[in-house]
C-alpha cells in the first residue's frame, strides 16, 4: 500500500481515537458536574417578631423588637435556585414586615405589606444571586425598626458549591440610649452583644480558610472591618459573582454586605474589628488561631475537605448573654419605646392663628417619612363640647391618633381607614402617632 495514503489512514485513525476519548471524557465530565449540581429544594421557616428585653452590654439591658427572640434573628440559609417559603408571625406592639436584599416581586418585597399585630404573612421567592444578604423590618421609621432589633443575615450558597472553610456570620448593629436616631449611637456591636468576641474569641486553625458573612445592619456612616495578621480576601458586596480582591481594611456601609475569607499560617491571637468610632463601642474581637493537632476530625476540628458552619456556636453564645426576658426591667427606656417623653407631647405652645375650626382631621400622605415635615391636618383643630372628631388616612403607611393621657387611641389606621372620637369636656387635648413620633395634633374644646 502506498506510504501516503498509509498515512492518511493512520491519521484519520488517531482522530477518530482522539475524538472518541475527548467525547467520552466530556461525558464523563458532564454527567459528574450533573451528579455535583444542587438540585432545587423548597426550604421553609418560621419567624415570630416578639418584643422582649435584651442585655446587649454587661448590665445594660434595652427594650427590644426581635425576630424569634434575639438580636439579631435568625441566619437563613439556602442554595442557589431553592424556593424559600418564610411564614411571618407578629407577636410585636407595633406593624412590622421583613424585607430581603436580593432579587424578587414586590409582593415579596416587606414594605407595602405592612403585618399588624396578631396577624401574619407569607413570603415565598426563589433563592438568587448567590452571595450574603440582610433582611430587616421596612417599617416606618426604619431605622427606629432596625435599630431595635429587626434584622438578620440571609445566605445563599453557589449551587456549584464553595471551597470548604470554616464559617462565621457577623451582623453589625447599633443601639442608643435615647435617641435611635442618633448619628453616634452608644453601642456598637457584632451580633448582639458588645465585645463578645473578646471574651468569647472565635476559634479557627493555621492554614485552614476562614470564612466571615459580614452584613452590616447599623446606620452609621460606613467604617472600615480590618483583619490582623494577614491580607484578606473580599467579595465585594457579599456577591459570589464578584472576583475577590486582596484588602487589608475593606469598607462596608449601612444596607451592604460583604464576604471576607482568610488565612493564618502560625497559631496567635488575631484582632478583628471596625475600625475608628465603633471599635471603642463594642466591636474590640480576636481570632484564637491554633496549629492542627494530628488526630483532628475534618469538617468537625479543622475545615480542610469538609466546612465547618458555626452559626450555631455563635447563636448559643449570644443567646446566653442577651438572656431574653420580657418582663426584664431595662435599664434605660429608650425614645423608641417612650414617645411620651418628647417635648412635644409635655407642652403645647398654642398658636391662635393657626387654629382651625372643623372636626375633620387627615393623617397628610407622606406623614410616615420624617423629612417630609407631614403630620396631622390640622395640627391644631378647634371644636365644641360634645362634637365628634373623625379622623381619615391618608396615607400610603398604617398610623395611630393616641392620646398623651391614654384618653382615646384609634389602633393601627389602615390606608384610608377612619377613627372617631367624641370630646365631652373643654380643654386641650393632645395626641400623637404611635409609628411615626414626630406627628403630634392638638385638639381645643370650647
Amino acid at each position: 500500500m502506498d506510504r501516503t495514503i498509509i498515512m492518511i489512514l493512520a491519521i484519520v485513525s488517531l482522530g477518530v481515537s482522539l475524538g472518541l476519548f475527548l467525547f467520552d471524557s466530556q461525558v464523563t465530565l458532564q454527567t459528574f458536574a450533573e451528579n455535583q449540581a444542587h438540585s432545587p429544594q423548597t426550604i421553609t421557616f418560621t419567624v415570630i417578631a416578639e418584643d422582649t428585653t435584651l442585655e446587649i452590654s454587661p448590665g445594660i439591658r434595652v427594650e427590644a423588637w426581635t425576630y424569634n427572640g434575639t438580636i439579631p434573628g435568625p441566619t437563613l440559609r439556602a442554595t442557589e435556585g431553592d424556593r424559600v417559603i418564610i411564614n411571618f408571625i407578629n407577636h410585636g406592639k407595633l406593624p412590622h414586615t421583613m424585607h430581603f436584599h436580593g432579587d424578587h416581586n414586590e409582593k415579596n418585597d416587606g414594605v407595602f405589606q405592612e403585618v399588624l399585630p396578631g396577624e401574619s404573612y407569607t413570603y415565598d421567592f426563589i433563592a438568587e444571586p448567590a452571595g450574603v444578604f440582610m433582611y430587616h423590618c421596612h417599617v416606618m421609621p426604619v431605622s427606629e425598626h432596625v435599630r431595635n432589633g429587626l434584622y438578620g443575615a440571609f445566605i445563599v450558597d453557589p449551587k456549584e458549591g464553595l471551597e470548604p472553610a470554616r464559617e462565621y456570620v457577623l451582623v453589625k448593629g447599633e443601639y442608643d440610649l435615647e435617641d435611635q436616631e442618633n448619628w453616634t449611637p452608644d453601642y456598637v456591636f457584632f451580633n448582639g452583644y458588645t465585645d463578645q468576641y473578646w471574651s468569647n474569641p472565635l476559634p479557627a486553625k493555621t492554614n485552614e480558610l476562614v470564612r466571615l458573612y459580614y452584613v452590616d445592619m447599623g446606620a452609621m456612616p460606613a467604617f472600615g472591618f480590618h483583619i490582623h495578621g494577614t491580607i484578606f480576601d473580599t467579595i465585594v458586596s457579599g456577591i459570589w459573582e464578584n472576583e475577590p480582591i486582596k484588602t487589608q481594611t475593606w469598607e462596608v456601609s449601612p444596607g451592604n454586605a460583604a464576604i471576607f475569607e482568610a488565612k493564618w499560617k502560625e497559631p496567635g491571637r488575631y484582632l478583628f474589628h471596625l475600625h475608628g468610632i465603633p471599635e471603642e463601642r463594642g466591636t474590640m474581637a480576636y481570632f484564637d488561631v491554633k496549629d492542627v493537632t494530628s488526630d483532628a476530625t475534618d469538617g468537625v476540628d479543622v475545615a480542610k475537605t469538609k466546612s465547618i458552619d458555626m452559626w450555631d456556636w455563635q447563636k448559643q453564645v449570644f443567646t446566653n448573654l442577651q438572656q431574653s426576658d420580657k418582663n426584664a426591667k431595662v435599664t434605660k427606656t429608650s425614645v423608641a419605646s417612650n414617645h411620651k417623653g418628647h417635648d412635644a407631647f409635655t407642652q403645647t405652645n398654642e398658636d391662635d392663628s393657626q387654629i382651625i375650626e372643623t372636626t375633620l382631621c387627615d393623617v397628610e400622605e407622606g406623614s410616615a417619612i420624617k423629612s417630609s415635615n407631614k403630620s396631622y391636618y390640622p395640627k391644631l383643630t378647634q371644636i365644641k363640647v360634645g362634637d365628634t372628631v373623625t379622623w381619615t388616612n391618608k396615607d400610603i403607611s398604617v398610623h395611630t391618633v393616641t392620646s398623651n393621657d391614654d384618653l382615646f387611641d384609634s389602633g393601627m389606621l389602615m390606608p384610608g381607614d377612619t377613627f372617631e372620637h367624641t370630646f365631652d369636656g373643654a380643654g386641650l387635648y393632645e395626641y400623637y402617632c404611635m409609628l411615626h413620633p414626630w406627628m403630634t395634633g392638638t385638639v381645643k374644646s370650647v
